[in-house]
């Protein structure tokens, strides 16, 4: 997991439009999920990592809407989906505070690991729950 972790946070950031473009030259460039494949488009999520708790309504594999639970916090993101294994996803957004985000997220066990790179340069890595709500 911790290659992957490695990975994910190098994938993610460069994750932005010319992925498209980079598909197509490259190789060794990381596919992106499909609607047919990403599991969790038009599922709503628990996610708590501790210290921080939030809410993730997938709309497709490129949009998604994270929520706080006091709803203070809320927003449209694009995001980026790339399946890594058995119901597992490497998902990548950013925010305009400057903050690059990279879940891992395994649907089929109930486990998120996140890094989030905050504008100062450093890092933010959790590991929590990840529960479908109903």
């Amino acid at each position: 997991m911790k290659k992957i972790l490695s990975i994910l946070l190098l994938s993610g950031l460069l994750a932005t439009g010319t992925t498209v473009a980079a598909q197509q030259t490259d190789p060794h460039a990381v596919p992106l999920a499909t609607a047919a494949e990403f599991i969790a488009t038009g599922k709503s999520y628990n996610v708590d990592f501790g210290d921080q708790k939030f809410r993730l309504d997938f709309k497709s594999p490129s949009e998604m809407t994270f929520t706080s639970p006091d709803g203070k916090n809320k927003a449209d993101v694009a995001i980026t989906t790339t399946k890594v294994g058995d119901g597992v996803y490497m998902i990548y957004w950013s925010r305009r505070a400057g903050q690059h985000v990279v879940h891992v997220d395994d649907f089929k066990n109930g486990v998120s690991y996140t890094n989030i790179v905050l504008p100062d340069g450093s890092i933010s890595r959790r590991q929590g729950t990840l529960v479908e709500i109903k």
